[in-house]
């Protein structure tokens, strides 16, 4: 199994199930590339950024904030701006919530 292949397994392990959508795929794609070709400071943003999802996902199940995030990720829009965006949106952040988005403003 090639590095691809892993990568895309433990995503689906933490996301929980097969991504399905295209803006799912996309995503997938994106950060797949990003953990491939990063440099360390990149890979390591990228899966906090992830792991904003899954928190979203898990923790907050607010699935609207998460294809949101999946999308602004995907596009142009800077990711550290998506993520804080998304994350100061939230009504009730838990405590991970609040580590990740001071972690992500410290980049």
């Amino acid at each position: 199994m090639d590095i691809k292949s892993k990568i895309r397994e433990k995503l689906i392990e933490s996301y929980g199930e097969p991504f399905n959508s295209y803006l799912e795929h996309k995503y997938e794609d994106k950060i797949v590339e990003v953990l491939v070709n990063g440099d360390f400071e990149t890979k390591e943003a990228w899966l906090t950024y992830n792991q904003v999802i899954v928190e979203l996902k898990h923790s907050i199940k607010d699935l609207l904030k998460v294809k949101e995030l999946q999308y602004n990720l995907t596009d142009d829009k800077s990711p550290n701006i998506a993520c804080i965006e998304v994350i100061e949106d939230i009504k009730t952040l838990n405590s991970e919530l609040s580590r990740l988005y001071d972690k992500i403003k410290s980049f």
